[in-house]
C-alpha cells in the first residue's frame, strides 16, 4: 500500500510544500515549508498540519528555502522525534535560514505589536529561536547519488535539482515503484548554476510549475538591464531597493553587479546588503566555488575574478543601528534586503523610508506568491498597507524575471520528456499555471496527469 497526501503547495498553493507518502513501512514527509500569504490563512495552515507528526516516520528536504523547510520547528513543537535527511549544504544553510526565520517572525511581532497597541490586535511568531534549536539534532546528512533506507523496504537517492545551493530532487523506491519528488527545479541555463539531473523509469512524478504557464527573460539580457537601471538611478540620485531572497538570490545580484563593475558598464556605487543572514550564506558560497553545483562559466570566472561576491567593496551591514542609518542616507545607493517577498524583515523599513519619492526603484527579482506585499506591488497597487499603515505607492516599480531559479514552462516540458513518467501530479503552482502546463502536457500526448487539491489523497 502506497498513499500520497498532499498537505501544502497543492490546489494553486505555490509555498507550504508538505508531501505525505504513506506506507506500510511507514510515512515520509516530502518537505515541511511555511505557507506565506494572508495573514489569517497563513497561521491557520502554518500551525495545524492535515496529519499528526507524531506518526511521521521521517521527513526528507529537498532544499533550504524557507517555503520548504521553515515549518520543521513547527513539527518539534507538535512531538516529531524522527530523523530529517537532507544533504550537508542545504543541512548548513537550513541552520541559518531557520535561526533567521525565528528571528524575523519575533522582531515582526514585536514592531506589529508596538504600532498597534492602542488597537488591541496583538500577534505571536510561530517558533523561537528556542524551538529552532531542537530540531537541529534531527539533522542526518547524506550525500547525493548514493541510495539510502530511511527505514527499512524504502530507499531514498538525492539528485541534483539544479534550483539553489545544495537543492536536490528526490527518488524514492519502494514495493516496486518509482517516485520522483522535484522539489524546485532549476532552468536551463542560469546564472551560476549548471542545470538538473535527470531520473528515468519514474512511475510517479510529483512536479514542481510555478512557472507552468510563461516563460523567463532571455537570461543574456540580464547584465543590459540592470546596468540600465543603475545609471538612470545613479543620475537621478535615488535609491535601488532590492527585496532579495538571502538565498541565491542576493549572490546573483552581487555576482551581476561584480561583472558590470570589472568590465565598466556601471560607476561606482555604493552597495549595502542589509541582512545578517545574507552576510553568513554568502560565506558559504564563496567557500565552496568548486561545488559540484556550479556551472563551468562562473567557475572560470571566479578563478579570473578572484573575488566574484564583492567582499572588497560591497557593505554588509550586520547591526539595526547600521540599518537604521540607511533610512536617512542620500542617494545614489544600492540595498539587498530580505525578505524577498517583503513579508517580513528590513526591506519593510526600506520600502516604508523610499515608497514616497519617484526618484527610487523598487527591484523586484523574484517570485512573488499571491497576497504577498511584494506581489502587490508588482502588479501595479497605488496604495499599500506595511506595518498595518497606508502608503501611497510613488517610487517607480521594476520587475525582472531572469534571475527566477524556477524552470520556465519549456523548461518543464523539457524535464517531463527527459524523465518519461508513467504519472504526473502538479504541485507549488497557481492554478493557472498548473491547468496551462497540464494543456501542455495533453497537447504532447503526456496523459495521466493530476492536479491535487490540498489535502487531497491518492492510493497509487
Amino acid at each position: 500500500m502506497i498513499k500520497i497526501k498532499f498537505c501544502g503547495a497543492s490546489g494553486g498553493d505555490v509555498t507550504g510544500s508538505k508531501h505525505l507518502i504513506k506506507t506500510n513501512y511507514g510515512n515520509i514527509l516530502l518537505d515541511c515549508g511555511l505557507f506565506q500569504g494572508k495573514r489569517d490563512e497563513s497561521i491557520e495552515k502554518n500551525k495545524n498540519f492535515p496529519f499528526k507528526p507524531s506518526q511521521l516516520t521521517s521527513v526528507i528536504i529537498s532544499h533550504s528555502h524557507i517555503d520548504h523547510i521553515g515549518a520543521l520547528p513547527m513539527l518539534g513543537k507538535d512531538n516529531f522525534n524522527g530523523d530529517i535527511f537532507l544533504t550537508k549544504l542545504t543541512s548548513d544553510i537550513s541552520k541559518i535560514m531557520l535561526i533567521d526565520s525565528a528571528r524575523l517572525q519575533e522582531e515582526d511581532a514585536k514592531f506589529y505589536n508596538k504600532i498597534h497597541k492602542d488597537d488591541g490586535d496583538f500577534i505571536e511568531p510561530l517558533y523561537s529561536e528556542e524551538d529552532v534549536n531542537r530540531i537541529f539534532p534531527l539533522f542526518k546528512v547524506k550525500e547525493r547519488f548514493s541510495y539510502f533506507e530511511p527505514v527499512n523496504g524504502l530507499k531514498v537517492k538525492f539528485i541534483n535539482a539544479g534550483h539553489i545551493l545544495g537543492s536536490s530532487s528526490v527518488i524514492i523506491e519502494v514495493e516496486d515503484k518509482k517516485i520522483l519528488y522535484t522539489g524546485d527545479i532549476g532552468r536551463e541555463k542560469q546564472i551560476f548554476l549548471k542545470t538538473f539531473d535527470i531520473e528515468k523509469g519514474v512511475d510517479w512524478l510529483i512536479m514542481e510549475t510555478t512557472y507552468g504557464n510563461r516563460e523567463h527573460g532571455d537570461i543574456n539580457d540580464v547584465e543590459k538591464e540592470i546596468s540600465s537601471i543603475i545609471n538612470k538611478v545613479f543620475d537621478d540620485r535615488g535609491k535601488i531597493i532590492i527585496p532579495g531572497f538571502s538565498l541565491e538570490r542576493t549572490q546573483e545580484i552581487i555576482y551581476i553587479i561584480d561583472r558590470l563593475l570589472t568590465y565598466k558598464k556601471i560607476p561606482k556605487i555604493p552597495i549595502y546588503v542589509d541582512s545578517p543572514m545574507s552576510v553568513r550564506i554568502t560565506d558559504i558560497f564563496n567557500s565552496n566555488r568548486d561545488e559540484y553545483d556550479f556551472s563551468g562559466s562562473f567557475k572560470d570566472y571566479s578563478k579570473f575574478d578572484k573575488d566574484p561576491f564583492g567582499y572588497d567593496y560591497v557593505h554588509y551591514v550586520s547591526s539595526i543601528e547600521e540599518s537604521k542609518k540607511l533610512n536617512d542616507k542620500k542617494g545614489p545607493f544600492i540595498v539587498i534586503s530580505a525578505s524577498g517577498m517583503c513579508e517580513g524583515g528590513r526591506i519593510l523599513h526600506h520600502i516604508r523610508n523610499s515608497i514616497d519619492d519617484e526618484r527610487n526603484v523598487l527591484l523586484i527579482v523574484g517570485y512573488q506568491a499571491a497576497d504577498t506585499l511584494g506581489r502587490r506591488l508588482k502588479d501595479g497597487a497605488k496604495k499599500v498597507k506595511i506595518f498595518g499603515l497606508y502608503h501611497d505607492v510613488n517610487f517607480e516599480v521594476r520587475s525582472l524575471d531572469f534571475f527566477s531559479s524556477h524552470a520556465g514552462r519549456s523548461d518543464l516540458l523539457t524535464y517531463v520528456k527527459m524523465t518519461h513518467p508513467e504519472n504526473i501530479f502538479l504541485v507549488h503552482g497557481e492554478n493557472d499555471a498548473r491547468e496551462s502546463f497540464k494543456e501542455l502536457l495533453f497537447e504532447n500526448d503526456i496523459k495521466n496527469v493530476f492536479l491535487p487539491d490540498y489535502g487531497e489523497e491518492f492510493e497509487i
